[in-house]
């Protein structure tokens, strides 16, 4: 126990910056928990109140086109995962208003239909948050109040069913939450998860102009980028994309495909992404990229 305790604590001082004098109590309190028998089964239920207008297919009308499509993109990521180490994905957007969240539901809701397959998804934009009233769930407890008090695991997570992921809420929405980010409590809450999950979908705030997802960038193994037909900005998208780290970046998810076949969603593999700029067409010619 003395060993897993250790880790977790270097795991949050590299983590946050913090000491480990200071990422102490963390680490043992997470700890405490673990060893205390606290598990996902404790965790309540929740089912979805969807309306005609919500936009999470993959719950409302899981054998649609656009839910193909993200069945497609799950199947990507698992080809992915073989190659490199991909659990924590975070799901972002250069500027508000371009359909990550959405992107962010449907994908947990997806990659939850795989048979003992555990799926979190992290309600990460906890200035603005909207998976839950996406979802037509009540207020809850989440991330806001877990990182600012001593709350069991058990009463921030909730299962959704169907399709049967675990949402971890943002919680009461916050205007300014990167003092509560950067305290080393997020890091180790990340590393436990991690144990816990086959898979972690973060919906963080847009890189532009938040500094709220350069902390999660670095908690996460890799990046989906949201691009929105007919929002987007290239002079934006450029920027965005370059202010992540090459080996993080995945891939560019474009929404609302007006000009594609069965519209709605469609995305775009640029794993070497030697060249990062926003093209205007369905098909780019000068990455290495696959439709699905």
């Amino acid at each position: 126990m003395s060993k897993i305790f250790e880790a977790l604590q270097r795991s949050v001082s590299e983590q946050s910056g913090n000491s480990l004098a200071e990422t102490a109590s963390v680490a043992t309190e997470l700890l405490r928990e673990t060893a205390s028998g606290s598990n996902l089964e404790r965790c309540a239920s929740l089912t979805p109140a969807l309306s005609a207008s919500d936009r999470a297919i993959a719950i409302k009308d899981p054998g649609a086109i656009a839910a193909e499509k993200f069945r497609v993109l799950g199947v990507r990521l698992r080809q992915l995962r073989q190659q490199r180490e991909l659990k924590k994905v975070l799901v972002t957007s250069a500027l508000p208003e371009e359909g990550k969240s959405v992107v962010a539901l449907n994908l947990a809701s997806t990659l939850a239909r795989v048979k003992q397959t555990r799926v979190l998804l992290v309600e990460g934009d906890m200035r603005k948050p909207t998976i839950r009233t996406e979802l037509g769930l009540p207020a809850i407890k989440g991330l806001t109040e877990w990182l600012r008090a001593d709350l069991p695991l058990s009463e921030v997570l909730h299962r959704i069913t169907p399709p049967g992921f675990w949402l971890l809420p943002a919680g009461e929405p916050l205007s300014n939450p990167l003092e509560l980010m950067q305290s080393g409590r997020l890091a180790a809450l990340l590393d436990q998860l991690t144990e816990a999950f086959d898979w972690i979908i973060i919906d963080s705030t847009p890189m532009l102009p938040i500094a709220d997802t350069s902390i999660w960038t670095r908690l996460s193994d890799g990046i989906l980028m949201v691009v929105r037909e007919g929002t987007s900005e290239r002079r934006q998208l450029r920027k965005a994309l370059e202010a992540i780290d090459n080996s993080a970046f995945i891939r560019i998810v474009l929404n609302g495909a007006s000009n594609a076949e069965h519209s709605s969603y469609y995305a775009y593999y640029a794993g070497a992404h030697d060249n990062r700029s926003p093209k205007p067409t369905n098909h780019p010619t000068n990455t290495r990229s696959t439709e699905v």
